[in-house]
């Protein structure tokens, strides 16, 4: 009969790593359940950059009126949840322990107007993202979407236009009264002359706008005169 194989013994090495393995455990959990104290809880919060939104408002739709501890804090959640509110862009956020957070908004800049399905204006973001109602006098190229039916088309397949307006260079910005575009996907700016000015998709909107700005220095223009820029290096004139 063979007899039978001794298993090896566990030298020091082992149990020295076990008590590692332990040790490590109970500080991560211990540390984890620190944590979570009330005093590492959010208890002060600093916001700038907020001008069309309040602090209450930003901090109720963030959730951090709920003193959340300070480990869970995420800017990325933050931020998609400060969102639901009209101006917001962005948030940056920073945590200062053992219990301070600052805020700092980046809210969305209007370029334009356009009318919503019910005839009523509204300032629009370069995103095309409707914000809140002009104030009295206020100087922005308006958007049309011919073709928009009864929906807001600024964010979806009329948003170029609201990309154009974001982009209208100093030379003649103050010219422009409407960026408008069509299903097809050109853009037309028409300007306070009146002289339309046809930009096609936006696309090369830089050589694009140099040639309109060039027409406008060099030629003089009828009322009513169609100038085609689609293709910036042959410029046409109805």
């Amino acid at each position: 009969m063979s007899k039978a194989q001794k298993k090896p013994a566990r030298g020091p090495l082992f149990r020295r790593l076990l008590i590692f393995t332990v040790v490590l455990t109970l500080l991560v959990v211990g540390g984890n359940a620190l944590l979570h104290l009330n005093y590492f809880r959010v208890q002060s919060i600093e916001i700038s950059g907020n001008t069309h939104e309040s602090a209450g408002e930003l901090i109720s739709v963030t959730g951090l009126d709920q003193n959340p501890p300070m480990i869970s804090i995420n800017s990325r959640e933050i931020t998609a949840q400060a969102r639901s509110l009209r101006w917001v862009e962005s948030i940056r956020v920073a945590r200062h322990w053992p219990h301070r957070l600052t805020l700092i908004v980046v809210e969305r800049r209007p370029v334009a107007v356009a009318a919503d399905p019910t005839g009523a204006l509204f300032l629009v973001d370069a995103h095309g993202a409707q914000l809140d109602p002009p104030a009295v006098g206020a100087n922005l190229p308006r958007l049309e979407a011919k073709g928009s039916g009864t929906s807001w088309a600024y964010r979806t397949w009329a948003r170029p236009a609201a990309r154009v307006a974001a982009q209208l260079p100093l030379a003649f910005s103050r010219q422009v009264a409407v960026v408008q575009v069509a299903r097809s996907g050109e853009i037309r700016l028409k300007m306070t002359t009146p002289v339309t000015f046809v930009l096609g998709r936006d696309t090369n909107l830089r050589e694009k706008f140099v040639a309109v700005a060039s027409v406008i220095a060099h030629q003089t223009l009828r009322r009513g005169a169609i100038v085609d820029v689609s293709v910036p290096s042959a410029v046409t004139i109805q």
